[in-house]
């Protein structure tokens, strides 16, 4: 029998300037999968999603409030940044995890 492994850190690449000051394009973050385990995800949080128009993508957003089984998201750069302002709240389970590391290009 062979048991499937699942690492809890995943990196991705910053491809927008949505998250700028913090992060910049270019970027790449190391997201701890396993955050989310025993605790909930918190306001200010800095999160990879699903995005919940297209799921095969990924955004990275700071999350601005959590309501029982659902988060609203949001770039800290306003003007450029596609989030819950356009989508709406996102589903815990569309949570990939939390940004652990950032390591600039």
């Amino acid at each position: 029998m062979i048991r499937s492994v699942t690492f809890p850190l995943r990196r991705f690449r910053v491809e927008d300037d949505s998250m700028r000051p913090t992060l910049a394009p270019g970027d790449y973050v190391v997201v701890n999968r396993w955050a989310y385990r025993f605790r909930r995800p918190a306001a200010g949080d800095v999160v990879v999603v699903r995005d919940p128009e297209a799921p095969e993508r990924f955004l990275v957003k700071r999350i601005f409030d959590v309501n029982r089984s659902r988060i609203e998201v949001v770039g800290d750069n306003e003007g450029r940044s596609r989030d819950s302002r356009m989508f709406g709240p996102i589903p815990l389970e569309g949570v990939v995890g939390k940004v652990w590391i950032r390591l600039r290009r």
